[in-house]
């Protein structure tokens, strides 16, 4: 028998095969982990990417809703029916006129009719106020001069049902397409023939409307709608806001870093815009607001997520280029939008 030791079926991994094969462990782990961040990052992109898509598309939306209803009276135009206003206390002066159901304001100037300018208006960002009545409207159940008011004559509507809510103190039109008057409720009350609408000298400067109206007048509720860019608790994330007649200031789109207006203006009366201009240019010219058939919209929206690119974007915003300040995702969105009630 040789002098050999037998080798040990036991025996361990060296010192030197440990260590090789941590190393590779350590790359193996190490391309996980790489694969892993790059996809959390990826996924963070398309998440926040899909989210500014749908937010540039939502405010979008709002804004040419809006504005494409600036003007609507009913069944007939500003530029055929002045409306008759006898509503005291109007939330803004004039109330509803040619010259004022639309109206733009540049670079973080705000309109005077309304309460102070807000602290957190962002800079250089307009705004646009558009007025116009409600697209949803009740038929007059019953001849105003048929109506025995315990108020004065023609102090009274009736009309059958009330599906939008009005209520005493709300600004209303009426109008049966040759005449229109805007007041507001004194009150609204239900008995058996139906829903009652007083419009007495209470909340309006006098108990009478320019006509006493029949069933084939139609009732809507006076809207407006002022859009505007200010900042929020987030740095450098903006939010689109909203007031209306019926509520108050509301953040309506998370992540628009900036809102831009041009208004298409009609000079020569065929019913087309022929130039776009700002809303300072409007207000020099001599055709003024009654001339404008329809705006452009430009929006500048920005991620909620910060370091989604490695490199700064830049795109084309308004006309111009625009180089982002920071490492988030930007989108800009446009449309040019038609007033329907100003065409012919």
């Amino acid at each position: 028998m040789s002098g050999r030791h037998p080798r040990n079926p036991n025996r361990g991994f060296s010192l030197v095969e440990l260590m090789v094969a941590l190393v590779i462990s350590l790359i193996l782990l190490g391309g996980v982990i790489k694969i892993y961040e790059s996809s959390k990052q990826a996924y963070r992109a398309q998440d926040n990417q899909a989210r500014l898509q749908e937010n540039g598309r939502f405010a979008m939306y709002f804004l040419a809703k809006d504005i494409r209803m600036a003007g609507y009276m009913g069944c007939n135009r500003i530029s055929q029916v002045t409306p008759n206003i006898i509503a005291k206390t109007p939330p803004m002066t004039p109330l509803f006129s040619a010259e004022t159901v639309i109206g733009g304001y540049d670079g973080g100037t705000w309109p005077a009719s309304f309460p102070a300018k807000p602290a957190k208006l962002v800079a250089g960002t307009d705004a646009i106020l558009v007025r116009h009545a409600s697209a949803a409207s009740v038929s007059v159940a019953k001849s105003m001069t048929d109506v025995k008011p315990t108020n004065p004559p023609m102090a009274e509507i009736q009309i059958s049902s009330n599906p939008s809510n009005y209520q005493a103190g709300d600004l209303l039109f009426i109008t049966d397409c040759s005449s229109a008057d805007i007041f507001r409720a004194t009150s609204v009350s239900k008995g058996s023939g139906g829903i009652t609408i007083a419009h007495t000298i209470a909340t309006n400067s006098q108990n009478t409307l320019s006509k006493a109206y029949n069933t084939d007048a139609q009732v809507m509720a006076f809207e407006y709608s002022l859009y505007y860019i200010r900042t929020t608790a987030t740095p450098g994330v903006d939010a689109l806001y909203r007031v209306t007649a019926n509520s108050t200031p509301a953040a309506l789109v998370d992540g628009v870093r900036n809102m831009q207006f041009l208004y298409g203006v009609d000079t020569d009366g065929n019913g087309s815009a022929d130039e776009y201009r700002t809303a300072s240019e409007v207000d020099a010219m001599p055709v003024g607001w009654p001339a404008v058939v329809s705006v452009r919209v430009s929006l500048l929206l920005v991620s909620q997520g910060k370091f989604l690119t490695q490199t700064r974007q830049e795109l084309r915003f308004n006309g111009a280029l625009y180089k982002a300040p920071d490492n988030r995702l930007y989108a800009a969105f446009g449309d040019t939008v038609t007033l329907r009630n100003r065409i012919r």
